[in-house]
């Protein structure tokens, strides 16, 4: 409740500085333009300085405007939720937002379509991985900033070595030989789920223009789909197996895990001098040997076409503001200061990446792991029912075919046969 007041507190200062008409001297002069920024609590007095570089940006190009940007702490991961009304004075003109965000975000008209140098920008800058965060019925809807949220292989290298931890077989039997265990926590859905993409089983979801789900397909019940479900059951019998993800006590006798990146710096405190990090080991099935499924995701900016409307120069400040804090300077700045990943091709070469094994990991993962872009609902629920037949023993060798038809069903939204 205290959020709400906070909230609509500031929506009652932004209709005060707008009801002024938010307008100092003529055209040519230049004018007062007023944007609601909302992001991340803990991040506002560095994304404040960010502010301050694109207005001297904005200034050395010759824009006579003047900015005012007030930071509404709403963080990316419940913006979706905590903004009622995207209409409002007090709504967020620009806004960070998680890279599976964008489906809903796209379904409340909250993601204005770029269009013109905004999305060549994209193309020059965001292609592949970026620009597929941010791309909704063959267009694009936001400007990607980071691409770090995702999870692989980090261990105790005085146990494994650099061959030990190429494929989750060698890796098991290792740990199995030595007493230890492999943490990988496949009974959560953003791990287990992400599994069944490893041979190249997938879904895809249409849209109509009001963000309504038109179809989603999906071919999890495929040869494919059979191999991954396959590989999940080789691993989950696996006695060296524990279903886990996070950073492992002294005592535990865990010494790989498939940890996320946000988990990186408490590995590198357990592990210390030991510290290993490397992308997720291959699995091999019925001859065919591929990398262990994953999801990649990210965080966009996202400008909100519905509080500016009527205003196209407040619209296009939202569009310029985005693209800068999106841009290779910001990008960088925030490997420097936080070790976020960018994914803008000009800041990843910055010269510090190319000795951070976790950059050089977080790269190479990227080239195959599954973007977590607009993710079917069913999607988080049925793969962690398939994996929770494997457990109690209900889901088998001989009638894991039926199991993942359910499976595939469920996602697909089709009835039980």
């Amino acid at each position: 409740m205290k959020k709400l007041f906070v909230f609509l507190m500031v929506g009652l200062l932004g209709v005060a500085l707008f009801g002024c008409g938010g307008q100092q001297g003529s055209q040519s002069e230049g004018k007062t333009i007023y944007l609601n920024y909302a992001g991340t609590a803990s991040d506002k007095a560095f994304n404040e300085s960010l502010f301050e570089d694109f207005k001297a940006a904005r200034a050395a190009a010759g824009d006579k405007n003047t900015y005012v940007i007030e930071y509404l702490e709403i963080g990316p991961d419940v913006v979706d939720s905590t903004v009622l009304d995207w209409t409002a004075p007090n709504a967020p003109d620009v806004y960070e937002a998680a890279s599976d965000k964008i489906g809903i975000l796209y379904q409340k008209g909250a993601l204005a379509k770029l269009g013109g140098k905004y999305a060549e920008f994209i193309d020059s800058y965001m292609a592949g991985f970026g620009a597929t965060l941010v791309t909704m019925n063959d267009a694009y809807y936001a400007y990607p900033y980071t691409g770090d949220n995702t999870y692989y292989l980090q261990y105790d290298k005085s146990v494994f070595s650099e061959e030990d931890v190429k494929s989750i077989e060698t890796l098991l039997d290792k740990a199995q030989a030595e007493g230890y265990k492999v943490a990988y926590n496949l009974e959560t859905a953003f791990w287990g789920a992400a599994a069944l993409f490893t041979f190249g089983a997938d879904y895809s979801t249409s849209y109509d223009e009001d963000g309504n789900v038109i179809e989603i397909k999906a071919n999890f019940n495929g040869e494919a789909g059979l191999k991954a479900a396959k590989a999940i059951y080789k691993i989950m019998q696996h006695p060296a197996w524990v279903n886990d993800s996070g950073v492992p006590s002294a005592e535990s006798d865990v010494r790989a895990t498939i940890g996320g990146t946000w988990d990186i710096a408490n590995f590198k405190n357990r592990y210390g001098e030991n510290y290993g990090c490397a992308v997720m080991p291959t699995v091999t099935v019925d001859g065919d040997t591929q990398h262990l499924g994953c999801f990649v995701g990210g965080k966009f900016l996202g400008v909100n076409p519905q509080v500016s409307k009527g205003d196209a120069d407040r619209l296009v400040a939202a569009h310029e503001l985005a693209m800068y804090l999106s841009g290779k300077e910001a990008q960088t700045k925030r490997y420097e200061n936080f070790g976020i990943a960018p994914c803008h091709s000009e800041a990843k070469k910055h010269p510090n990446m190319a000795n951070d094994p976790n950059m050089i990991v977080l790269n190479e993962q990227a080239l195959f792991g599954h973007p977590q872009d607009a993710v079917p609902a069913a999607f988080w629920s049925a793969p962690s029912t398939f994996v929770g037949g494997i457990k109690d023993g209900t889901v088998t060798l001989e009638n894991i075919q039926q199991a993942i038809d359910t499976l595939n069903n469920s996602i697909i939204g089709a009835p039980a046969e």
